[in-house]
């Protein structure tokens, strides 16, 4: 049982980076495209078809789409979340210190396990991976060679779709070529 409190804890851990990052990346993605939403605007005024016939239409979709982003981002609810999972990985391991090596867990150590799980939402699987493989060293669950190419695959696949939603509106301009 003292192993479920480590894994827990490590993913929790891990989860915890994932919010944070989305909700780093998400804030700052709406304030790029508020920026660029702006200069488009104004950009319109002096050049009213900078984009062609459609530039009104364009403007528009971009700010309509951008309000329905934003009120998507804000329910998600990242840093609240983020912080939460904190909160319940510093829970974990404090009991997890407290349960001595080679021990199983008290019944009021099993009552406040419980308790953590049932404060925080639970992580998800790629969670538990990246925890299991940045720790391969120390746990008795080593990861599969299909959970670490997940892993990569998972972590690439982010940066990359990440780094594409900050050079989007970038490249849509130089191809339209402006």
């Amino acid at each position: 049982m003292r192993d479920n409190v480590w894994f827990t804890y490590k993913a929790r851990i891990q989860a915890h980076k994932r919010l944070e990052w989305l909700d780093l990346h998400s804030q700052l993605l709406l304030v790029w495209y508020a920026i660029l939403g702006t200069v488009l605007s104004v950009v319109a005024i002096k050049h009213p078809k900078v984009f062609g016939d459609d530039t009104d239409v364009m403007a528009t979709i971009l700010s309509v789409a951008l309000l329905g982003v934003s009120l998507s981002v804000s329910n998600r609810d990242f840093r609240g979340r983020a912080i939460q999972m904190r909160r319940n990985y510093l829970g974990l391991h404090q009991l997890y210190r407290s349960v001595p090596r080679d021990m199983t867990l008290t019944s009021n150590q099993s009552v406040r396990y419980d308790e953590l799980l049932n404060d925080s939402e639970n992580h998800r699987e790629i969670d538990d991976r990246i925890a299991r493989i940045l720790a391969s060293q120390l746990t008795s669950r080593h990861p599969t060679v299909f959970e670490s190419i997940h892993v990569i695959f998972w972590l690439l696949s982010r940066l990359v779709i990440t780094i594409g939603l900050y050079v989007a509106p970038v490249a849509f301009v130089l191809i339209w070529g402006i």
